[in-house]
């Protein structure tokens, strides 16, 4: 049986071990959750798999259904026992048209497309079944991906923030898989962390190290997050 793959890490921090026991319960209610054969794999995403984790940090994991009516039975996984990890399905039709079943909480929808997933699939770990061939599905190029982020934060992300239905930290998120979209598109190699983005851009009046410093807690505070998100605003429009 192929080991899980935190069992490598070194010095695991409190935060990571409470971690693990949260994921493994989880895989265990995923499992029984619908009938087995439907279950076409369980992929972990996200800080957890960088070893990034903060305190509020969530612990993305992904089961991949065979059709979409499994998902509403995964979704109903979630509860209280395993905060903070939140269990998000998607099914290989949804892969195979790049497109969502369910209706998103917000016009316009802020979730990622589909193929997020699969132009991360390196990055990502999978903790059950088989895995997923990236080839055998739609994948937006870098530029179309670009293009696309940029309209969801300007049309989306900000003015819901602006409007109180979303935090700051999800939007802030945002922002650094633009910049590491960016960085692709310019032919740049770095490293899918929120420390290896910003390294990645030399210019240290860039807005990535800003959002960095955010991440890190030595920015907070609703007048310094007005002023980010018209210096992104600004950004945007430079990119468009």
């Amino acid at each position: 049986m192929k080991k899980d793959f935190w069992e490598d890490w070194k010095n695991k921090t409190t935060i990571e071990k409470r971690a693990i026991k949260v994921v493994e319960i989880a895989r265990k209610k995923i499992i029984k959750a619908i009938p087995i054969d439907k279950l076409f794999a369980i992929y972990i995403k996200g800080s957890f798999v960088r070893r990034e984790m903060k305190k509020r940090s969530d612990i993305d994991i992904v089961p991949i259904v065979t059709e979409n009516k499994y998902e509403g039975e995964i979704f109903s996984v979630n509860s209280p026992k395993i905060s903070p990890a939140i269990v998000v399905p998607l099914s290989l039709w949804e892969l195979k048209n790049n497109k969502l079943f369910t209706k998103g909480g917000h016009n316009p929808d802020l979730r990622a497309k589909p193929d997020r997933l699969l132009s991360k699939l390196k990055e990502c770990k999978l903790i059950y079944g088989k895995p997923l061939n990236p080839k055998e599905f739609p994948i937006r190029s870098d530029q179309i991906a670009l293009k696309d982020e940029i309209e969801v934060i300007k049309k989306g992300y900000i003015p819901t923030y602006q409007k109180g239905n979303i935090k700051f930290s999800p939007l802030l998120k945002e922002v650094f898989w633009l910049v590491e979209l960016e960085q692709k598109v310019r032919g740049k190699l770095l490293n899918h962390s929120f420390e290896g983005i910003s390294k990645s851009v030399k210019n240290k009046n860039h807005i990535i190290h800003e959002a960095l410093k955010f991440r890190k807690g030595k920015l907070n505070g609703k007048k310094y997050e007005l002023q980010f998100i018209q210096r992104l605003a600004n950004h945007l429009n430079e990119l468009s």
